[in-house]
């Protein structure tokens, strides 16, 4: 089931009204009727929910690291603040078989990057953050702490120095689906894969929480490790070299060639596939982000492969 933005707005508004503490029962009996009037109501409403549920379960991690910046009760009621928990709930993509369209990973995020598109910001406490492509996250800094939201995507940090804080530096951390990743001095990518959050340190060490774990992990510069529900692992010898698009390139490590073709199809429109009788060639090398056709047609010079066009938005490689 899906919905409209008008039936989404609606389910927050009332979200806002019942959760004020001092809705009355008429407010209540309100919300019930609304609900009840049609699917589609009660598919936001439980979406909504699901965000909530995120945000409370957040409260039982170090620092209350999602909480602690949105408790507040001036800012839970914002409208700005109620729309960055929908997005972060809608991470699961729903609740109870609940399946919501894709748009809403980055609806009224903070920053944002569309399909192809690279950007760098500078934030307020001197932080470099970078968006990969068809990226989202939300940045939430309060006088306890600095807290960057991965909603969807890929980013790369490079945290600041805080010093025009006067009290002195915050603790910095990021937030995924998966894990809370406190960064000590240090430049790392994150990434939000389908399969859990794929966390790559340059510099520095990110102590990596999850709920009910144990200590945290410590993760050192040049360690790359993939973080699911139940652990994480470290990637001995991963194909892709991770941060390589925070300078525009897309560095590959003896990687097959079809997990290439999958890496360079985030990055444009349309179908780009492998066929299987060349899918597991091995690829070593650079690809320019901002010339991927290019980067296509490059395969043919040192593999026996060629590219195959129909249109602009459908691609295959091909044994040549």
């Amino acid at each position: 089931m899906t919905f409209t933005p008008q039936v989404l707005d609606q389910a927050i508004e009332w979200l806002v009204k019942t959760g004020s503490g001092e809705a009355s029962p008429r407010v209540y009996t309100k919300c019930e009727q609304w609900r009840a009037a049609d699917a589609s109501h009660e598919a936001a409403w439980q979406a909504l929910q699901v965000a909530e549920s995120t945000f409370r379960q957040a409260s039982t991690l170090p620092g209350g690291v999602a909480l602690e910046t949105l408790a507040g009760s001036d800012r839970l009621r914002s409208r700005r603040q109620t729309l960055k928990v929908l997005g972060l709930g809608l991470l699961g993509a729903g609740a109870g078989g609940l399946l919501v369209q894709q748009p809403w990973r980055t609806f009224g995020a903070d920053y944002t990057t569309g399909v192809g598109e690279r950007r760098l910001f500078n934030l307020a406490d001197g932080t470099r953050l970078q968006l990969n492509t068809d990226s989202a996250a939300d940045v939430l800094f309060s006088e306890q702490q600095r807290l960057v939201v991965l909603r969807a995507g890929e980013i790369f940090i490079r945290t600041g120095g805080d010093s025009d804080f006067a009290p002195g530096r915050r603790p910095f951390w990021v937030q995924t689906r998966e894990a809370q990743l406190q960064a000590i001095g240090t430049a790392f990518d994150v990434r939000q894969e389908s399969a859990g959050t794929r966390l790559m340190v340059e510099e520095g060490v990110v102590a990596v929480h999850r709920p009910h774990s144990g200590p945290p992990l410590l993760v050192q510069a040049g360690s790359e490790y993939l973080i699911d529900a139940r652990s994480a692992q470290l990637q001995v010898s991963p194909g892709l070299y991770a941060s390589g698009w925070a300078r525009g390139a897309l560095v590959a490590r003896q990687m097959s060639l079809q997990d290439l073709a999958g890496e360079l199809s985030r990055y444009r429109h349309g179908w780009l596939n492998c066929d299987p009788a060349v899918a597991q060639l091995r690829v070593s090398g650079v690809f320019q982000l901002e010339h991927i056709d290019l980067a296509l047609d490059s395969l043919s010079q040192s593999l026996a492969v060629r590219i195959e066009r129909r249109t602009r938005f459908w691609t295959r490689i091909v044994a040549a």
